[in-house]
């Protein structure tokens, strides 16, 4: 027996509680801390009486095998555990790691159950290297529709996924370790952990923040806790908090892997898309707490009821009920809700059970033959349609009730009336800018009423039932007569009430396209006298108008004609939408205008006092304007917290001036003084006519009205609206109208018919015209494409990229269709320009940073050996490239201006003043595309570069003309940076190739991204 005295041993042994008594031991003893975790150093002394003496015999060491818990190694598709062998002998504990194989398995997990010792040797690193091989081999005899990568990457994921879940299907607790960073020291700290058997459960909520961007956060539940994505760590489907993790399910794991890969914060600022390429994606798998924030996309409104009439076998009438949502028709069994996808929109129609049930069984309660037939359709012979005139009492009451009846044009069973329709229309009588007509329209002797004639029209339906069972029809000359007019107006009697705006446009006797009664229409309806000044304007040379004597300029012949076109308008009481390219004037034929009305109203004479509105920015340049073209036309800035109505007054002013914000917040005020005129700049700020911003517009008495815009329509055809409803207030009625007789025709269905019948209409009150039109006296702009060859590297980077692009993007939509891709191909677009502007852009990509960018180099190359006596703008859409450049400018001694969307308002205008300042020897200016190409007069610059062009073709070209505009003498340069060989230079192609739409003011334009086929596509990544 050994007799040891602790005392003599060292301190790292460890530490006893002082309380043991002395032990006196008859075999031989081995050292043994089955609490002690790994995490806890033996670094205490023991603290013994000196007389204690332990009985100890050296023994073996004492070694246990668990699992060391790695997710990182599937990174490299090796096996996220280890075998972690822990030995305690008496000089602490020693750590060691093995593989797992089919030895090392039975070796030191003999107690565990044969499907976990299976689980657990298929997960070595060289079983999952054999199976990563067969895989290769399933692939290439497959000859699956992706690349190997990825193939193989899903496999083997999915393969690990299965065999950890036969881990943690056993009631057999197994230990885990793994390997943190220790907070206090920062050195790897080893501890165990735990793999939970509770199942994670994902769901998602969409907010709003304050700048009116939508975001997407991801919730995860584990039992009765709900926590954020944001509390785990997340290593493929391992997700860890503290010490526990736990196994995402195979789709989760998937849909998080592509929201990773779809960032849905690049549809943050559109409602539509992030419904379509982020939320629909979703919907069908999860719960997503969205409160209202999706009402834009959702159809929960009352349906329209109608009837699709059609023939059976040349012998049966058939009616098949239908419901119109908002355009979006349904029919057939009810269910809770229906998707419609237009032009990459997603709209969800919720169906009115109650309201489809009331119509269908009023329509089975309309013949005894019906209660028969429950398969949701009714058919009858046609002798018993006719049978005592049923089908012809049924068709009027159906009319009464406001049921739409369709596919009459069609039936080919039931005769055509002999006769063609035949139209009376004149005016009765004027009360203001509201014409009373006498209108008659009649087939033979019958006669149609204009309330039945209105609703076949407002349903689209061309033709009717007349009381002898023919079938009328009115044709498309016909159409095109009368049509719009009947539309537009208010139904009393045989009396049709409408606006006079609208034989402006649909009878201007100077139109050849338009019909001599609705020609002779306008000319009744406004004085000979006016329509001499029309002709006078649109045919001569000569000035209708004197220019005000106090206004100080000179007007280009365009100028002049603006300005009178404006006069025009403003004498029969209608406003005018003046839409002309930004650098052409419009402010200055505006102040013309304003100084021409100033000139009509004697000064004693109330309201005659005129209001701008405009974005908070422009205040002191329209301040600045007035003075220098008109100065005797007095004018006050109305903003800020010392704004002041009685200063306003007592001051004698002739225009006020203030910010939208402003009108919004003092409605009240604005909206009890009379103005004379009132002028709009930047008049889409009020697209929304529910906005409040719009709802003051709309409250301002005015003579005169005015709105300044190169952009009326921004988005999509509704933003026209709200505009021409401030300027021409009866012109369109109600929104609803508008918004089923035009907008959603236009932006959803793109119909030509309704596109050409609103360029018609509007046509009078929207004046554009295009610098190349009119300024021919400015000087000339060269563009052109400033070509860039990628170094090796770079393009190395851009291949690689382009091709696992290509492959993830063909795979969607191989898997989820076109319809559903377009967010991961807008985000691969976006990589591949990031590359061509500039690897360092791709922050998360290993190596980026070390690449060189052939646009930085040849830029910075421009600007300082060629251009260093020019003033010079550069735009990019990334605000990370504008950093880049300017922190190469600075390496290069070059000194610059820059600002983007972050830059206060105050601060642009003193930037834009300091550059055009003459003298100023700061020749660059950084501006991001966005927040530069609106609102700014950059003149002093005589060359432009667009570093990362992109499909707008239109906000390139605004900000272009920042510096090609009127005040512009030198010859202005603007250059596209463009990669050869890169998907740059493919969209340029794609944009010659789809450029179809018209000049038109109002088209049906689409996104770029909406137009692309899958060929296109095919084009674009290869």
């Amino acid at each position: 027996m050994l007799l040891i005295n602790l005392k003599q041993f060292p301190p790292q042994l460890g530490s006893l509680h002082s309380s043991i008594p002395p032990l006196h031991l008859s075999t031989p003893p081995s050292l043994h801390f089955p609490s002690i975790p790994p995490s806890l150093h033996l670094s205490t002394s023991l603290h013994l009486s000196t007389s204690l003496t332990f009985a100890f015999l050296m023994s073996k060491p004492d070694t246990r095998t668990a699992l060391f818990l790695k997710p990182q190694r599937l990174r490299n598709r090796w096996s996220p555990l280890e075998a972690f062998h822990i030995t305690r002998t008496v000089r602490g504990s020693d750590y060691a790691k093995e593989g797992l194989d089919k030895q090392v398995v039975q070796k030191h997990f003999t107690a565990l159950p044969s499907a976990l010792r299976d689980a657990l040797i298929a997960l070595g690193d060289e079983s999952l290297k054999q199976t990563i091989q067969e895989y290769t081999r399933t692939h290439a005899r497959q000859k699956a529709g992706m690349s190997l990568t990825a193939y193989i990457e899903r496999t083997f994921i999915r393969h690990v996924h299965q065999l950890f879940s036969v881990l943690l299907s056993s009631a057999e607790p197994l230990k885990y370790y793994h390997q943190i960073i220790n907070p206090d020291t920062g050195n790897p700290l080893i501890v165990s952990c735990s793999l939970s058997t509770l199942k994670p459960q994902l769901s998602f909520r969409v907010d709003r923040d304050s700048d009116d961007r939508l975001s997407l956060h991801t919730i995860i539940t584990i039992g009765e806790e709900t926590l954020s994505l944001e509390d785990f760590s997340r290593e493929y489907f391992f997700i860890l908090k503290e010490k526990t993790y736990y196994l995402l399910s195979m789709q989760d794991y998937q849909t998080l892997q592509w929201l990773a890969a779809n960032d849905p914060s690049l549809y943050a600022e559109d409602t539509a898309s992030f419904s379509e390429h982020v939320l629909k994606r979703l919907q069908s798998d999860y719960s997503i707490e969205m409160g209202s924030l999706l009402n834009k996309h959702l159809v929960e409104t009352a349906p329209v009821n109608a009837i699709y009439l059609s023939e059976i076998s040349g012998s049966f009438l058939m009616l098949t009920p239908r419901w119109n949502y908002e355009g979006f028709w349904v029919e057939g069994p009810w269910q809770h809700s229906e998707e419609f996808t237009r032009s990459g929109d997603v709209y969800v129609v919720m169906r009115n059970r109650e309201k489809e049930q009331a119509f269908h069984d009023s329509i089975q309660a309309l013949h005894p033959n019906f209660s028969r037939q429950l398969n949701g359709v009714f058919n009858l012979p046609f002798a018993e349609a006719k049978k005592k005139h049923w089908f012809l009492k049924v068709y009027h009451k159906l009319l009464e009730e406001d049921v739409t009846l369709l596919g009459m044009e069609l039936l080919r069973h039931f005769r055509y009336s002999p006769f063609a329709v035949e139209t009376d229309i004149r005016i009765s009588s004027t009360v203001g800018t509201t014409l009373h007509l006498e209108m008659k329209v009649r087939f033979g002797k019958e006669e149609v009423p204009l309330a039945e004639l209105q609703k076949l029209l407002l349903s689209g339906v061309k033709s009717l039932l007349l009381k002898d069972h023919s079938i009328g029809v009115l044709d498309d000359e016909w159409m095109k007569r009368y049509s719009t007019i009947i539309k537009h107006g208010k139904i009393n009697r045989n009396e049709l009430v409408v606006p006079q705006w609208i034989v402006l446009g649909i009878g201007n006797p100077l139109n050849d396209a338009v019909d001599d009664n609705n020609s002779n229409l306008a000319q009744k309806a406004i004085p000979e006298a006016w329509w001499k000044k029309w002709r006078q304007w649109q045919q001569s040379n000569d000035n209708v108008y004197t220019l005000p004597a106090i206004i100080r300029a000179s007007l280009r012949p365009y100028q002049q004609k603006g300005f009178e076109w404006i006069c025009l308008l403003s004498e029969i009481g209608a406003g005018a939408c003046l839409a002309d390219d930004m650098g052409l004037g419009k402010t200055l034929q505006t102040i013309c205008f304003l100084a021409w009305r100033a000139a009509l109203n004697p000064p004693a004479k109330p309201g005659t006092v005129s209001l701008i509105v405009c974005p908070a920015t422009l205040l002191h340049n329209w301040r600045l304007e007035l003075e220098k073209f008109a100065p005797e036309l007095s004018s006050y800035i109305y903003h800020g917290g010392s704004r002041s109505l009685d200063v306003f007054f007592e001051s004698g002013a002739k225009v006020m001036i203030t910010s939208y914000g402003t009108l919004r917040s003092d409605s009240e005020r604005f909206s009890a003084i009379q103005w004379d005129t009132v002028v709009l700049d930047e008049s889409h700020t009020i697209k929304n006519p529910t906005a409040q911003v719009t709802r003051a517009v709309y409250q301002l008495p005015a003579a005169a009205r005015i709105a300044l815009s190169g952009t009326p329509v921004m988005n999509n055809t509704f933003d026209l609206y709200a505009q021409l409803h401030f300027l021409v207030p009866t012109l369109f009625g109600a929104q609803d109208f508008f918004r089923k007789e035009y907008a959603h025709p236009i932006d959803r269905d793109h119909d030509e018919e309704k596109i050409r019948a609103l360029q018609q209409i509007t046509a009078p009150f929207i004046l554009r015209r295009t610098k190349q039109q009119v300024a021919t006296d400015l000087p000339p702009k060269t563009e052109s494409v400033l070509w860039c060859t990628m170094g090796p590297d770079q393009k190395a980077l851009y291949e690689e990229t382009c091709s696992q692009i290509r492959d993830s993007i063909f795979l969607n939509i191989k898997s989820e269709g076109l319809g559903k891709s377009k967010l991961s191909i807008l985000q691969g677009m976006q990589k591949l320009r990031q590359i061509c502007a500039s690897p360092h852009l791709l922050k998360d990509e290993p190596g980026s940073s070390q690449l060189s960018s052939v646009k930085l180099d040849l830029l910075i190359d421009e600007l300082q050996s060629n251009l260093r006596s020019n003033k010079v703008l550069v735009f990019s859409q990334f605000k990370g490239m504008l950093h880049l450049i300017g922190d190469a400018c600075r390496k290069a001694g070059l000194s610059y201006y820059h600002f983007d969307g972050d830059t206060p308002p105050a601060k642009r205008s003193d930037l834009v003043a300091q550059f055009q300042e003459e003298g100023n020897e700061v020749n660059i200016f950084l501006i991001s595309l966005k927040a530069g190409n609106t609102g700014l007069t950059l003149t002093a610059a005589d060359y432009v570069f667009l570093v990362d062009p992109w499909w707008n073709t239109a906000v390139e070209q605004q900000a272009v003309d920042r510096a090609y505009r009127i005040g512009q003498t030198k010859n202005v340069f603007a250059y596209q940076m463009i990669c050869k060989d890169s998907i740059e230079e493919k969209i340029v192609a794609l944009q010659q190739r789809k450029r179809s739409l018209s000049n038109a003011l109002v088209t049906e334009e689409e996104g770029f991204i909406k137009q692309l086929t899958e060929e296109d596509l095919a084009y674009l990544f290869s």
